[in-house]
Parts: structure tokens; C-alpha cells; sequence
């Protein structure tokens, strides 16, 4: 189970220190230890700033203080998760269109296994009352849904971080075969569908109103084919390429027609 040091857990625009606390704790739970913050709000800052003595995140952290002493806080969702070979986003909305799969905790847990013996996944919670925006559920690669009571849709923001880590875990203890190839970084990847943006206004497969739908589904494509290093060098070199060609035109060494 050595590869659960490469699960991290991600929490975005944390509006309760508490829940950071009992998130922390449940981590500890099942083995998982790497906690990332994005830009929490200034009370849970102000909260955290309070250790050792009057910190409600550390007062909830039972046996896991480790977990809040090692932990990063960064501004950005990119920042979090820039060296992951998987990214998994959480949500309780229904879309039109999703970058990956919607699966449920079990399938979830089956392909985070498969992976993390050879990269870092980030499982990527957001915000207690409103989720993860639409940018930010379009860096997932998949995408989790708890199944609920339509009575009471939405899990605490800390029951969600427990259920998913505990799924994980167990499929810990007999995993999958792992992914046999090293995949890309989502770091890697981002720069293939920034050069992909660019790609498809310049020649006017769509427009800008348009643009964040049509690289959705770019996303949801290429993330089906899992893509490698080389893979993603390859594609950005045709696109810089094709680019090149279609502003300087025919070259010397072009075949005349």
C-alpha cells in the first residue's frame, strides 16, 4: 500500500476550519496523508494561523495534527494539482458534457489504484456551498458522484473526503494491476490544450463564444487515450508546426503538385 503516499487530497475554497479538521483526520484514517488547500477563505486562514492553543482545525484533527502540519496552501487549482498523472473532481451537478467519465466511489477507487503506483492522483473537493466551478471540474480526467437521498443531495464537505479515502483504501488491499504506461502530467497536459485553444481559433473551427465547450469536449477525448509524455510532445509539436505552415506557407522541401 506504499502507493498511497502518492494520493493527495484537495480541498478548494474551504469556508469551515472544522471541516478541514475532521478532512484531516479522516485522511489519517485510512493512510492517506497529503493535503492541499486552495485558496481557503480568510477564516480558515485565521483559524489555522491560531495554533498551537485555539485553532478549530486542529481541535478536530484528532491524532492527524502531522497532516495539518504538512499541508499546502496554494492560490490556485493548477498549483494543487500540476504533478498529477490523475485528477479526479467531485461533484453532485449534472452537466451537459464532463471532461472524463462520471463514476461512482468504488470505480473511482478501481482506477486511482491503477495509477498511483506510478504518479501522484489528486482528488479535488470543492466548496461546502457550491462545489467546484466549471473551469475547475475541467481539469479532472474523472469525475466522482456520491449516490444520495434526493432528500439531502450533498454530503459534508469532511463525510465526502472519509467515504472516497475510505474506498481507496480498501481497494489498497487487493489493487488492480497498475497503469502500464507513465502518464502525463496534468502540468504537461494543460500546456497541450492551452496550444489546442489557440489551434482551433486561429483556424476557425470555432469561436470564442463557443471556445470553453469545444475544448471540453478536447478534453473528454484525448483524456479517453491516455495520453504519455512523448504522446503530448508529439501533439504540441504538430500544432506548433501546423501553425507555422498555415502563417509562412509552402516550404523548398514540400512535394510540387
Amino acid at each position: 500500500m506504499d502507493w498511497l503516499e502518492n494520493i493527495r487530497i484537495v480541498l478548494v475554497g474551504s469556508q469551515e476550519p472544522m471541516n478541514i479538521g475532521a478532512a484531516a483526520r479522516a485522511m489519517q484514517n485510512f493512510g492517506i496523508s497529503d493535503l492541499w488547500l486552495v485558496a481557503p477563505e480568510p477564516r480558515v486562514r485565521e483559524d489555522l494561523a491560531r495554533h498551537p492553543g485555539g485553532s478549530l482545525a486542529y481541535r478536530l484533527a484528532v491524532h492527524a495534527e502531522d497532516v495539518l502540519d504538512r499541508m499546502r496552501v496554494v492560490d490556485t487549482l493548477p498549483e494543487a494539482v500540476a504533478d498529477a498523472r490523475l485528477v479526479v473532481g467531485t461533484t453532485v451537478r449534472e452537466r451537459e458534457i464532463y471532461t472524463g467519465p462520471v463514476v461512482g466511489p468504488r470505480p473511482m477507487a478501481l482506477r486511482v489504484a491503477q495509477v498511483a503506483p506510478r504518479g501522484r492522483v489528486a482528488v479535488v473537493f470543492g466548496r461546502e456551498t457550491s462545489g467546484l466551478t466549471t473551469d475547475e471540474i475541467d481539469l479532472s480526467q474523472l469525475i466522482v458522484r456520491i449516490p444520495t437521498s434526493p432528500r439531502q443531495p450533498s454530503l459534508n464537505l469532511a463525510q465526502a473526503v472519509l467515504l472516497l479515502c475510505y474506498e481507496i483504501f480498501g481497494v489498497a488491499q487487493a489493487p488492480p494491476p497498475p497503469e502500464p504506461l507513465q502518464l502525463a502530467s496534468q502540468a504537461a497536459l494543460q500546456q497541450l490544450f492551452d496550444d489546442l485553444k489557440e489551434y482551433i481559433l486561429r483556424i476557425g473551427f470555432t469561436d470564442e463564444k463557443r471556445l470553453p465547450y469545444a475544448v471540453r469536449r478536447f478534453r473528454r477525448l484525448l483524456h479517453k487515450a491516455r495520453l504519455t509524455p512523448g504522446e503530448v510532445q508529439l501533439l504540441r509539436g504538430f500544432l506548433h508546426q501546423s501553425r507555422w505552415y498555415a502563417q509562412h506557407g509552402r516550404r523548398k522541401t514540400d512535394p510540387q503538385e
